[in-house]
């Protein structure tokens, strides 16, 4: 099958996180014995990385490297606005990708067209889906459906798009939900999780980020890792920590990443007199993850419904750590409690609620048996359902059922 995918975030290089569940997915296919072509826009952070044999086609919009700002979580001013300059933008972005897809189906043929996110990948699929009769598939992934849910105009092209998209998969049941309620058939829609590279989280150097830290062996370590913006609630984890802090005084907390948030957060431990203890690590590069999780006696995932309603779809995060077999503390919200059951693989809490997320952490740094529960349990839930392999089988699958329909309506 050849699968023409349109992304606005693709990894740019080896260390990229950004689109890098997309990246997870074509491999994946290509493993299974598909031609994947990727049409993503040009970013002056490219740099050259191997594709396993995904072929990206990278498309210009902007006249300036400095006005590359679409996609790449650039978009959005700490997830919460579309950056003005992003409005402006946007026709050239569609136009240059919507020009490169139809270019490379006449050159390639595809067979299906696969749109990430409702806007603006699923749009632009939608309208190369109208103009050449190919099926199509939009994937849902949190961003596009907050944006769907507050701009008019940007509703109003996203259920054209599912109105043409054979199926609508979202990464959790609540953007499903979400997405309903603005327009998508619920008959068309599913939804299918993330997936994570087992092998990759299997191994993992426990000090390395330590010694880079400064944290001793013998120290336990709290670590969250993501974009420094709201809805991921990093300043309610700084919150709780003063109270994990007096009841575990061996106690570290590590938040790896870098984002528009990072200079309050800073500020919000300083106030707090937790400079020595809650360590802002600056980003973690893409390859580094492993060792991130390593180093981690809990991963905390503290995500929130944030003011503007921003949230989660599924974070990647809460998979990767899993993989590792690393014990969990997470927000009882979107796509987490999905997958990770309270008590089983981890420990779920109500989103925001420090008080709450502070005495999980607690009991859970003081429990090492616990902890090695549920690790377990975890590494042995993301084996069972939820390797990349897996999921590319259930997107298979799902285009099958798509050039099937296609056919039946062709007579």
């Amino acid at each position: 099958m050849k699968i023409g995918m349109l992304t606005s975030s693709y990894p740019r290089n080896p260390g990229d996180g950004a689109g890098s569940f997309v990246g997870s997915l074509a491999r994946a296919l290509v493993a299974r014995g598909h031609e994947v072509h990727v049409i993503a826009p040009y970013d002056p952070a490219i740099a050259k990385m191997d594709q396993g044999g995904v072929q990206v086609h990278r498309f210009r919009y902007a006249p300036a490297d400095a006005l590359c700002l679409v996609g790449h979580a650039r978009s959005l001013a700490a997830d919460v606005r579309l950056k003005r300059l992003v409005v402006l933008l946007l026709p050239s972005f569609v136009a240059s990708a919507l020009a490169t897809t139809l270019r490379l189906h006449r050159q390639r043929h595809f067979d299906l067209l696969h749109g990430h996110w409702a806007v603006p990948g699923g749009t632009i699929a939608g309208l190369a889906a109208q103009l050449t009769g190919l099926p199509l598939v939009i994937s849902l992934h949190g961003s596009d459906v907050y944006v769907v849910e507050r701009q008019p105009l940007y509703a109003a092209v996203a259920r054209a798009s599912f109105r043409r998209a054979a199926w609508v998969a979202a990464c959790s049941e609540d953007l499903r939900a979400r997405a309903v309620a603005r327009g998508l058939a619920p008959a068309r829609s599913l939804v299918i999780p993330y997936g994570v590279d087992l092998a990759r989280y299997s191994t993992g150097d426990r000090e390395r980020l330590r010694q880079r830290l400064g944290i001793s062996a013998e120290a336990i370590v709290v670590g969250a890792l993501g974009r420094l913006v709201y809805k991921k609630g990093f300043q309610h984890l700084i919150a709780a920590m003063p109270h994990v802090l007096a009841a575990r005084p061996n106690a570290y907390c590590v938040i790896g990443g870098d984002g528009d948030l990072r200079e309050a957060l800073r500020a919000q431990i300083h106030r707090s007199g937790l400079q020595e203890r809650v360590l802002l690590a600056g980003s973690i590069s893409w390859q580094e993850t492993p060792d991130f999780y390593a180093m981690c006696d809990v991963v905390a995932v503290p995500s929130v419904v944030d003011a503007y309603g921003n949230v989660d779809g599924l974070p990647n995060v809460l998979l990767e750590a899993m993989a590792a077999g690393r014990p969990v503390v997470a927000s009882r919200v979107a796509g987490i409690p999905d997958v990770m059951e309270d008590g089983v693989q981890g420990l779920l809490v109500p989103p925001g609620d420090e008080a709450a997320l502070a005495q999980a952490l607690i009991r859970m740094l003081g429990d090492a048996p616990l902890r090695a529960r549920l690790g377990a349990a975890a590494r042995q839930l993301m084996t069972a359902a939820y390797s990349w392999q897996e999921i590319a089988r259930r997107y298979e699958a799902l285009y099958q059922q798509a050039l099937d329909a296609q056919k039946r309506s062709h007579g």
